[in-house]
């Protein structure tokens, strides 16, 4: 069965937009939230390069199981800052998910008004299972950038 399903998941911050879009292309920021719950990103291995050809690459680990890793590899192919970051990647090592056959990564930053702004994340195709999966796993990644950016605001008002 091919994949054919486009997931779409959205939530609003109460941040400036580019405090949002810099949590997506500033490497140390990414690792610190980019990861579902049960799952942690190895810092030294994300690489961040936002800009049109530039690649996107971190590796997952299994916070209980170490054997279990989840690779994403992929190349920027739309930089709008701070509106739109797009990738075509390749994920592996998760089950339901084709290495062989890319996904997309769409994300968009919409301003609500001086600083809440709507993130849209649109992700697929994947067979209908693992967009579900994804799906939820996203839910949990977007409960990770709320408390990094919560920590960050109480990090700025202690200076």
């Amino acid at each position: 069965m091919e994949p054919d399903t486009i997931l779409e998941v959205e939530r609003e911050f109460s941040v400036p937009r580019g405090v949002l879009f810099r949590a997506f292309t500033e490497p140390a920021a990414l690792a610190q939230w980019f990861a579902p719950d049960g799952w942690h990103v190895v810092p030294e291995s994300v690489e961040l390069d936002p800009q049109l050809g530039g690649r996107l690459r971190h590796t997952k680990v299994r916070d209980d199981d170490p054997t279990r890793i989840w690779v994403v590899d992929g190349v920027y192919t739309e930089v709008f800052y701070p509106d739109v970051l797009v990738t075509r990647q390749r994920i592996s090592g998760i089950e339901g998910i084709d290495p062989s056959k890319p996904v997309e990564l769409r994300v968009e930053f919409t301003r609500l008004g001086r600083e809440k702004n709507l993130l849209r994340i649109v992700q697929g195709p994947y067979t209908e299972e693992a967009a579900v999966d994804y799906s939820d796993g996203w839910e949990s990644i977007l409960d990770h950038l709320q408390e990094y950016l919560d920590a960050q605001a109480q990090e700025e008002t202690k200076k």
